[in-house]
């Protein structure tokens, strides 16, 4: 009996030296009445009333607990209220705790306070070596800006960083809100970090993304996923952006789209920089626009696009620069820069631009065209002026001068050519048999010209002009040709030449 004894005591100085090794013995502050029994080498206390057990820094209360001083562990039941170190504070209705390895279970309206959050569950663990409180039953989350809930979380009151799982939300007091199937979040700082699809929804604006981070308070984002931002009257997509929601600024990288829903516009190239206060858009690298009419669509591709939205203004502007290629189902051409007055829907070509429209070409210094219910009415040439059209009998018409003011039909074939300023043309007489009898050469300062199917059917001359009329066996030489002329035909955009510039084939929308 005595051998036994030994041994007895033996075991009960081992468990007891495993359990300061793994963590301090609780210690019974407090209890209004303790039972005691020892069972099979168990010793169990019941305390009931006013319960304070204490390990260390950590205190516990509760209205009524087993203690189980072998294995260190406790079960408490009724207001429990569990204290660490007066940082964390998780009150519940019961807590398991395991003493040894200083985990906490709690259960019932379970409340989690730091003095940075407070975090409402059903259920939480709790582990006060690391600092770690999970949850998988949902929680809510409130602190002084947000409230977030989700389906599962992993906080740690150290660095205040939280990961939410399954049906994450974030509203701010603003009104703002965020949506995501997970989530990182720091309390401190107040940034979310996105791992997976998310939604960013505010007064203004509504935010797509997969990847990236948000500032809850400043309302600063920067993604590194493929991302959307929306307005009412816009949305801008690209692989990465980054978005200053109170400034409405936002940069963007990698395929970069951005649409204006109202103007039914839409501008794309490598990068891009959008300004809502101001309402500039940059978009440069492969930069295409894709203006989409109720008849027609309008295309144009250059170095750099620059989109102007002022409203109080009514101000909708677009400008192109370097490279500028532009296509309409009734128009092609080229030039260096342009300005397209979207309102007015009028288009200024610069720097030797030109043109080609149905059977006709045109180049100046500069050019103006006119439009008027989305087709072309009126075309302004300015400094050396060029006007080159082919009849049915494949001849080419020209015109030259200072300047020139071109008028088109509804099927957008010439109507009518003014001509002001060293005023020059040759033009061919085509009898109603459409035999070509000859052509006219004619030098006149202002002189006025009509077409009828590219043909010249009159011409009115203002000032003295010097004509002469040549018969086809006459025609040697540069004489069927003005000074400078130059059919360019083969330089001519399609918008097949377009898109394959820009390598937007899959994402452009046909009219």
């Amino acid at each position: 009996m005595r051998y036994k004894g030994w041994i007895f005591l033996v075991f009960l100085l081992s468990l007891s030296l495993f359990a300061q090794a793994q963590g301090q013995l609780l210690q019974v502050i407090r209890a209004d009445s303790l039972n005691g029994m020892q069972q099979e080498l168990i010793m169990r206390k019941t305390l009931i009333g006013r319960v304070l057990l204490q390990q260390g820094t950590t205190t516990l209360y509760c209205d009524q607990a087993v203690l189980n001083s072998t294995t260190n562990n406790v079960e408490a039941y009724g207001h429990v209220r569990i204290i660490q170190a007066d940082t964390v504070t998780i009150t519940g209705d019961t807590a398991l705790y395991n003493g040894n390895m200083r985990q906490a279970y709690i259960s019932g309206r379970v409340k989690l306070d730091d003095h940075t959050i407070l975090l409402n569950t059903p259920k939480l663990d709790y582990d006060l070596n690391s600092k770690m409180a999970i949850y998988h039953s949902g929680a809510k989350i409130i602190d002084k800006k947000s409230t977030l809930t989700s389906r599962e979380g992993f906080y740690n009151t150290v660095t205040k960083n939280f990961l939410f799982k399954e049906k994450v939300r974030v509203i701010d007091k603003d009104g703002g809100s965020v949506k995501a199937d997970s989530l990182k979040y720091n309390t401190a700082s107040k940034e979310a970090y996105f791992i997976a699809p998310t939604q960013i929804i505010t007064k203004k604006d509504t935010v797509i993304t997969s990847r990236g981070f948000y500032n809850t308070i400043s309302k600063v984002s920067n993604f590194t996923g493929r991302s959307t931002a929306k307005t009412d009257e816009y949305i801008l997509t690209a692989d990465t952006l980054f978005y200053d929601s109170p400034t409405q600024i936002g940069v963007a990288k990698g395929k970069v789209e951005f649409i204006s829903q109202k103007e039914k516009v839409i501008l794309k190239g490598d990068n891009g920089r959008y300004a809502g206060k101001t309402g500039v858009t940059r978009v440069y690298g492969h930069a295409w626009m894709q203006n989409i009419m109720e008849k027609d669509t309008l295309y144009l591709t250059a170095d750099t696009l620059v989109s102007v939205n002022i409203k109080k203004d009514s101000i909708r502007k677009l400008f192109a620069y370097k490279n500028v290629l532009i296509y309409k189902s009734d128009l092609s051409g080229r030039c260096d820069s342009l300005g397209y007055n979207v309102q007015d829907s009028i288009i200024h070509f610069y720097q030797k631009p030109i043109l080609w429209t149905q059977d006709s070409q045109s180049q100046a210094d500069s050019i103006s065209l006119f439009m008027g219910n989305q087709k072309l009415k009126e075309m302004r040439l300015r400094g050396k002026s060029f006007v080159i059209s082919i009849d049915s009998a494949n001849h080419f018409n020209q015109i030259k001068g200072r300047k020139i003011w071109v008028h088109f039909k509804e099927d957008s074939k010439l109507n009518r050519v003014n001509v002001e300023g060293n005023g020059e043309s040759i033009y061919y007489v085509i009898d109603d048999k459409k035999v070509t009898t000859g052509l006219n050469r004619v030098e006149c300062s202002r002189m006025n010209l009509f077409f009828e199917d590219n043909k010249v059917k009159k011409i009115a001359f203002i000032t003295k002009p010097e004509a002469k009329f040549v018969p086809p066996k006459e025609w040697k030489g540069d004489l069927q040709e003005l000074d400078g002329f130059r059919w360019r035909i083969s330089e001519k955009p399609s918008l097949q030449t377009i898109l394959k510039r820009v390598e937007y084939q899959d994402l452009v929308k046909k009219p």
